[in-house]
Formats: structure tokens, sequence, C-alpha cells
């Protein structure tokens, strides 16, 4: 089924700290479309409180994103050494504030292949201040990952040439909506306060590519 991206609408299904009662806390989200608000997907977020962090002084960086469970220990090895942040990334993020790690974004099946990876995930990251560091890793979710705890979003099992090729597209919708690597090599993809076009511009883009009149 062809969505308009224009109807398509998120929200915020649960915000809860998850770990030490505050640096990291989990946002989950519906991804809804049309006037009925069908629920067609679901967005995971971890956003670490970087500025509770520092003001408290109890923690280091490496404590908190280390001691989750989740990917946010990998995020760090590519945003900090001892925690402060790499020589790489110091330019375009000395100004941040907080970090957000987009962990998934699923739509249900029949909805999948039409490139709204991007999108959405834009859109999500705008749920967060300006100055943010929004990241993300372009890889297929893994249909035994907790995200997938109960089998109700059917994703395939993909044998590693084809969970290669899908990342590459994941990678090319993300990188289309604004995200990009700090350095040759990184694993994540990153969206920061400096310029990157909005989500309502990508959506005309994309409507445009597909013939959709809004």
């Amino acid at each position: 089924m062809t969505l308009d991206p224009h109807h398509i609408s998120l929200a915020t299904k649960t915000w809860s700290p998850v770990h030490r009662e505050s640096y990291v806390s989990t946002v989950d989200i519906d991804i809804l479309y049309g006037d009925e608000l069908k629920k067609i997907g679901e967005g995971k977020v971890y956003q670490v409180r970087m500025d509770r962090i520092i003001n408290e002084g109890v923690c280091s960086f490496l404590v908190v994103f280390d001691g989750h469970p989740s990917d946010l220990g990998s995020l760090y090895e590519e945003l900090f050494v001892d925690d402060e942040l790499i020589s790489d990334a110091e330019d375009e993020l000395c100004d941040y504030d907080n970090v957000a790690l987009i962990k998934s974004i699923v739509l249900k099946p029949v909805y999948r292949g039409q490139g709204l990876g991007g999108i959405l995930a834009l859109a999500i990251a705008e749920r967060f201040g300006e100055r943010d560091i929004v990241a993300l890793k372009p890889w297929p979710m893994n249909p035994d990952g907790p995200e997938n705890s109960t089998g109700a979003w059917e994703l395939p099992r993909l044998a590693e040439s084809e969970q290669k090729a899908v990342a590459k597209k994941l990678h090319k919708s993300y990188c289309n909506a604004g995200f990009k690597p700090l350095f040759k090599g990184s694993e994540h993809l990153f969206l920061t306060h400096l310029r990157h076009p909005t989500a309502t511009q990508l959506i005309d883009k994309w409507n445009e590519m597909h013939g959709i009149i809004g």
C-alpha cells in the first residue's frame, strides 16, 4: 500500500527513565497514518541526559553509556575519549546538549519498501532539541531482537549479503535526510544542529518523486 507521508504522524507512547532514574530514558513512539490515526509502525529511542550527568557529577559518561543494555556503549566509543568529544566531532558537536540514539524504526510489512526510513528518522529527530546529537545505525533489525520479542513485526531472516544490501539502502535514505558519518568507518550516522532539511521538505521531495500531489 502506497502511503502519502503528509498523512503520517508520530505519537510518543512512553517517555520513561530506565537507568539511574534520570540519565537515560526510553522513548517509545507510535507511527500513525490518516485521520483515523491507524498504527502502522513503531519507533524506539534512547535519550541520554548529558546535562543531568554533568550537573549531578555522580557518574562519568562512560559509566552511563556502557552500563545501558543497548547500543549506547558502541556509540560512546565513536563520540568520546575519556569523556571528551573526539577531534573529528569537536567542530560540529561542540555546542551539543543531549544525545539520542534511534534504536529502531519498523513498519508493518505492507508499508515497507517505500523509502520512508529517512523521513521517519528525521521526523523522530525533530522531536528532540535542536542542539541534541541524534544518532542511528543503518542496519536491518534483528528478528530475534527485543523490539520483535513477540514476533509481531514479521521481520525476515536475512543472509549476510542481504543484510548488507538492506544496510546500503538504509544508509542512502538516512543520508538523504541529513544524517551523516562523522568520520570514515563510523558505524553510526549522525544528525547534528548544522544545516539539514526539515521533514516537511523531505516529504515534499518524496511526493514529487512518486507523483503524489498533496
